[in-house]
């Protein structure tokens, strides 16, 4: 323990330098450095004042210089893409792909542009994006992220990497070891949920290494964030405490929250309880020992359910932003906006000046219109577009370009109380055309011109104008990227003889789109081969779409054999399990072409993390539960599914392989066909693979364009063939 100490009092005096001593010239000079290092000379940076509390940049050239100005490093970041954007047709990308070929002598530019944002904050992240994405990224990985959120204009992120040493701190204030309080905290894959009040002791316990690398972690993604002109959004305390805290603490008024799903709430102290304010001082204390002060803090009490029985809310809310507000005088409350949440009669009995509520899914609801702006408070427009870093290309493009400028209209400044956009994906490294729309609107008060919009992006994309490739994005937003919700494939749910079978709980498997319409932009894409394939953005595109044509498919070969098995036709239902089953090693083979459809990334990013072969393994099997099992008992199963290589080639391969022998074994028989005893199987293997530890790829293989020229010749015809898929949209 002396030498933990020792390595906490080293980690807060050597991580990065306070933001007070790096300026915003020399944070926005190492962005530019990191993104175009050999350009990087020709670039001139200047800091100007806001205006009015809004951010602004400024772009001109001088003296065969480009000059980014702008009142912060996000504003700099942001003229830095706009200049690459605009003037080089270049994209730096943001997760799914880039495209860098910038001219040798950069382009002039022709007097100055200057914008200001009508939006104050531009939030990102969920917390389950904590999960379903970042569990496992190391620093390297941040720092890139950081560069991309700035460059897109992001000023408050959702940050609780490091939490962990935050509660032990404060627990053991309260007589608990630190082994105790590792064993109630939960892995990172699975976090989010428990500082959500779903869930508590599981997956660990926590190794104390882990501990210290997340702290260390955490500490730089925060200075950074600070640095750049960002806010990071932390943890607030709202109650949550081990199961056994009332039995160490008889008096103490303790709340049971009962089950979500499977797994065990957290128990809530009373707010009105003396402990209470003792353990909130205790967990502030201890969050600006490591990070600082803070501005924003999140805190969701009764999220997505717990129980209110005699509590008084009002009373409950104030006594919850007493120590808030003692320990940061001037933080802000966040709230998410989901389900019943934030309740109302909490949001009315503080200032609400001091609270901000983000409309978590305006894609499917807006709860900002719903609730009357919850009654007064400032509201931030989100959209959530992903759930559980699930992959389809299904979206609402157009919705997400005029949603906030119609909610700028309405309730903008003046007007109302939004104060600004957010994306709050559940899982990121997905959409990147919806990302690089809503966070576009950072620097609009319209919506874009959607013919200009598909031609810039299309440009700045691929590096070119090819008339195939713009052809194949105006292909896409008539179809899938405006169809509307989530849609998963049955490749990724547990086989059934249910035509209308679900993988994710409550998201369907018929896409909401003319299927022959995305195999049309498959092919108008990779018409644009020659013209486009030097882009790693254009790669991207053609291997997701291939993926989401083929994953399609998979649905109509479901629906298909299920006709076979109930015609009891045993040559018909041999012929379309070989043709689901090689399907799906197709698409295993396309993914594996593209860094971020890789399994073996996500695996080994998470054994990394593990000090010692037993901690690697214990990483590991919370990173290959979360994507299938989620826990054990298994609640909310294939959530997360992913159609990336290795779990296309080995886990929904495996899974389809034991339930087809059974469909083939059992076709023609009098007796009928029980599916219990091969679910039972299934199952079994599935909690059996997510103990294993075998390799799979870290990195890419094959050529993406060769590989979805060949898959393309091969599923088209079937794709294609009404008869096969049934009635379309």
């Amino acid at each position: 323990m002396k030498l933990k100490a020792f390595l906490i009092s080293v980690l807060l005096a050597s991580t990065s330098l306070p933001a007070s001593e790096i300026n915003a010239e020399t944070a926005a000079r190492g962005l530019i450095a990191r993104i175009v290092p050999a350009q990087a000379i020709n670039f001139v940076v200047e800091t100007i004042p806001a205006v009015n509390g809004q951010d602004v940049f400024e772009i001109e050239g001088r003296a065969g210089k480009i000059v980014l100005r702008g009142d912060n490093g996000v504003a700099i970041a942001s003229a830095l893409k706009r200049y690459l954007a605009d003037f080089c047709h270049a994209d730096p990308g943001w997760m799914c792909g880039s495209q860098m070929n910038l001219p040798a002598t950069l382009p002039a530019v022709p007097g100055k542009i200057r914008v200001v944002s009508p939006y104050q904050f531009r939030f990102d992240y969920n917390y389950c994006t904590h999960g379903y994405t970042f569990a496992w990224w190391d620093w390297p990985r941040w720092e890139r992220e950081l560069d991309d959120l700035a460059m897109h204009g992001v000023n408050l992120a959702l940050i609780i990497e490091g939490q962990e040493q935050v509660w032990i701190d404060a627990l053991k204030e309260f007589g608990y070891t630190d082994a105790e309080v590792r064993q109630w905290l939960v892995m990172p894959s699975h976090q989010p949920w428990q500082f959500m009040s779903n869930m508590e002791n599981y997956g660990g316990p926590v190794p104390e290494s882990l501990v210290e690398r997340r702290l260390e972690l955490g500490r730089k993604i925060i200075a950074r964030m600070r640095e750049l002109g960002m806010e990071p959004v932390q943890q607030g305390y709202y109650g949550i405490v081990p199961s056994d805290f009332q039995k160490r603490f008889p008096a103490a008024k303790v709340h049971p929250q009962g089950m979500w799903g499977s797994q065990k709430r957290p128990d809530m102290l009373d707010a009105a309880d003396p402990q209470f304010a003792k353990f909130a001082a205790a967990f502030y204390k201890s969050q600006k020992k490591f990070f600082g002060d803070a501005r924003f803090l999140a805190a969701d009490p009764f999220h997505e359910g717990g129980k209110t029985n005699g509590i008084d809310l009002a009373a409950c809310a104030r006594e919850m932003w007493s120590p808030m507000s003692n320990a940061y005088p001037d933080v802000t409350w966040v709230f998410q906006s989901w389900m019943k949440n934030p309740i109302q009669a909490m949001l009315d009995a503080l200032d609400k000046s001091k609270c901000l509520v983000l409309d978590l899914n305006c894609d499917a609801k807006e709860n900002w219109r719903l609730r009357n702006q919850f009654g007064g408070t400032p509201w931030i427009w989100g959209t959530i577009r992903n759930f559980g870093g699930n992959n389809y290309l299904s979206a609402r493009l157009a919705h997400v370009a005029e949603g906030p400028a119609k909610a700028l209209a309405e309730a903008g400044h003046s007007k109302g109380f939004m104060r600004g956009i957010g994306g709050l994906m559940e899982g990121s490294d997905t959409h990147p055309e919806i990302w690089e729309m809503l966070f576009e609107q950072t620097w609009r008060t319209n919506a874009p011109d959607f013919n200009a919009w598909l031609n810039d992006y299309a440009l700045r994309r691929y590096g070119t104008n090819d008339q195939s490739a713009r052809q194949a994005l105006q292909t896409l937003f008539d179809s899938a990227w405006n169809a509307g919700g989530d849609q998963n494939s049955v490749i990724c749910g547990r086989p059934s003889l249910n035509p209308d079978q679900v993988a994710r709980e409550s998201t369907g498997t018929t896409p909401r789109y003319d299927e022959t319409k995305v195999v049309a932009a498959w092919k108008q894409l990779l018409d644009a081969a020659r013209a486009c394939g030097a882009s790693d953005g254009y790669r991207y595109d053609v291997a997701d779409i291939g993926r989401q044509v083929m994953a399609d498919l998979g649905t109509h070969y479901h629906k298909a054999i299920i006709r076979a098995f109930q015609a009891k036709d045993a040559a018909q239902l041999r012929e379309l399990s070989a043709k689901m089953l090689g399907l799906i090693r197709d698409m295993d083979e396309l993914a594996g072409t593209r860094k971020e459809f890789l399994l073996g990334k996500w695996t080994a990013d998470a054994q990394s993390w593990g000090a010692t072969p037993e901690e690697k393994d214990l990483c590991e099997w919370n990173a290959r539960a979360l994507l299938t099992d989620w826990t054990v008992p298994q609640c909310w199963a294939d959530y997360a599914n992913r159609q990336w290589n290795g779990l296309l080639g080995e886990f929904y391969l495996t899974r389809w392989q034991m339930w087809l022998d059974a469909l083939n074994s059992a076709v023609g028989k009098d007796e009928k066909f029980d599916p219990q005893p091969i679910r039972k199987k299934i199952l079994d293997w599935e909690y059996a693979w997510t103990h294993e530890t075998k390799t799979f790829p870290t990195q890419p293989s094959g050529d993406t364009v060769t590989i979805a020229k060949k898959s393309l010749a091969k599923y088209s015809a079937d794709a294609l063939n009404s008869g096969l898929a049934g009635a379309r949209p």
